[in-house]
């Protein structure tokens, strides 16, 4: 009888779709996603709700500087007495270093009345050691970092940074706040060259502070509250996987997309208000994944129709992972979850370079590294993972499924011929009603064609 429905309705579509040729579009996806939603009713049918992409989303700028200004400034020496006769060196943990600015010993002084010396130098580099983008500079660069990194803890009005090349400070700023999400006080810097004849001596650095150090201090108690009940849900003996799921489920269930958001390039965002885009929702992840010593950085590029967007590269027992919040939401996506009421779409937990690469377009200030395992993939360690048309693999992720009283079932294929191959099992075959509950008559299913999955909800 099943068969007889699906080959009477498949009929009446091609039908329709001769007459009217279009579609219908899902009331929910027309404020956020190009969705499309193919429509059919009738008993003991499956009907298709695909989602081709994410595309036409509306989403913020999300670069770390897009919202932040840089600007330069230029002084011209005339008096020789403000320039130092020849370079230093400084002797720290990161080697013996040639200073490229020229500076006086007032200036010098100025440094360390401002905390830039060799033992806080030191201190930082030990503590930096772990953190995705310092690790990837030379000792050179890594003294600049330390210097700014240093500057913005300790609210430093300016200083007279170690080089006077200006990209290397841009590269060095952009690399702080890419590790580091607990500075949410700061929109950009000011740099102002002091040059002879065209010459730049020196540089000094001057921080552009949104708020206080008193005021930034009334929100870090609100961020240990958050940060505290964070902690209470997972052991930090779990492994790196469960860190960074519970981590990944955390934020989104706490947090709403909302594009009108306060704070929302920052982890106030979410911490205060919970209410975020994608900077927010990344800055936030790799904050509280920080806290569980699980490393993880803020990744920049664009989506479709060239949108900034933001999401997070995270190390899990060794290999490197994508990983975006923002798209695991369904306020955000409206996509499968969002259908089955779970609320958290896991397609985007822990994927490739090959499949993010999809539905992104990595555009960052830095390199990243190649990420090409699966082994810690949200499908695979669930077991929701088919490299083949698995009829037992189908019914024990079902009963799976039914048992834990979860909404929906989703089931990631290995690759477009696996997925092709499911589809015409369950789907064209009607095979789906016989992992289903006796009491779905009708179902509406999700497809992901572009990550190869299928989610199908448990119930009307």
């Amino acid at each position: 009888m099943k068969k007889i429905y699906l080959l009477i309705a498949g009929l009446l579509l091609a039908l329709a779709l001769l007459i009217t040729g279009s579609v219908l579009l899902d009331k929910q996806l027309k404020k956020d996603s190009s969705f499309i939603s193919d429509r059919v009713d009738f008993d003991k049918t499956a009907y298709s709700h695909t989602a081709e992409s994410a595309s036409g989303t509306n989403v913020n700028s999300a670069f770390p500087l897009m919202e932040m200004e840089v600007t330069e400034n230029e002084k011209t020496l005339k008096d020789l007495s403000d320039v130092a006769s020849d370079h230093e060196i400084i002797f720290t943990d990161l080697g013996e270093l040639e200073v490229d600015a020229m500076l006086t010993e007032e200036e010098w002084g100025l440094r360390i009345q401002n905390g830039i010396n060799a033992s806080n130098i030191n201190e930082y580099n030990r503590l930096c050691s772990n953190l995705f983008y310092y690790n990837q500079l030379d000792s050179k660069t890594k003294q600049t970092y330390l210097e700014i990194y240093i500057s913005l803890l300790n609210f430093t009005d300016s200083f007279y940074i170690c080089t006077i090349d200006p990209d290397e400070i841009d590269y060095a700023f952009n690399c702080v706040m890419g590790d580091h999400p607990e500075i949410f006080y700061v929109n950009g810097y000011m740099f102002t060259k002091y040059t002879i004849e065209g010459v730049i001596i020196k540089v000094e650095f001057t921080p552009g502070y949104t708020m206080t150090e008193d005021e930034a201090g009334e929100y870090f108690a609100h961020i240990k509250a958050y940060k505290d009940a964070f902690l209470k849900g997972i052991s930090r003996s779990a492994t790196d996987y469960e860190k960074v799921k519970y981590t990944y489920e955390f934020v989104i269930l706490n947090t709403e997309y909302d594009l009108n958001s306060e704070e929302n390039q920052n982890i106030l965002s979410v911490f205060m208000y919970g209410k975020s885009v994608c900077q927010g929702y990344s800055k936030a992840f790799q904050y509280l994944l920080s806290q569980l010593d699980v490393q993880s950085a803020l990744v920049v590029g664009y989506v479709s129709n060239n949108e900034g967007h933001a999401w997070n590269i995270v190390r899990c027992n060794g290999q490197y992972y994508y990983i975006d919040c923002t798209w695991g939401d369904s306020s955000y996506m409206n996509n499968a979850s969002a259908a089955s009421g779970l609320g958290i779409n896991y397609d985007y937990l822990n994927i490739t370079t090959e499949e993010l690469e999809k539905t992104h377009i990595i555009d960052n200030f830095a390199d990243i590294p190649e990420c090409n395992s699966i082994r810690d993939n949200y499908y695979v360690r669930e077991g929701y993972y088919f490299s083949r048309v698995d009829e037992s693999q189908i019914s024990e992720v079902f009963n799976k499924a039914v048992n834990e009283g979860r909404p929906s079932v989703e089931i990631k294929c290995s690759d477009a011929k696996t997925y092709d191959k499911m589809g015409v099992y369950l789907l064209d075959e009607n095979h789906i009603f016989d992992y289903m509950p006796a009491s779905m008559d009708t179902l509406t299913y999700v497809k992901n064609t572009e990550m190869y999955i299928y989610s199908f909800p448990l119930n009307n």
